[in-house]
């Protein structure tokens, strides 16, 4: 329950910032698959939580 409420929270918000995720990738310089995997919660990646963090302005206490 908690990784798809992530996923949602991630992809409204790069809607809403208008950030696609090939812009994603190449911010983060990594492939737009893994991207993926890191949206669905599948992988961890230290500079994309940062990103999602900070860019996007999502955070886990912000979850209810």
């Amino acid at each position: 329950m908690f990784l798809k409420k992530r996923e949602n929270n991630i992809r409204a918000a790069m809607h809403y910032k208008r950030i696609s995720q090939k812009k994603m990738a190449q911010k983060l310089n990594i492939s737009e698959s893994y991207v993926t995997r890191l949206i669905n919660g599948e992988r961890y990646n230290r500079e994309f939580e940062i990103f999602i963090r900070y860019e996007l302005g999502i955070s886990y206490t912000n979850f209810k």
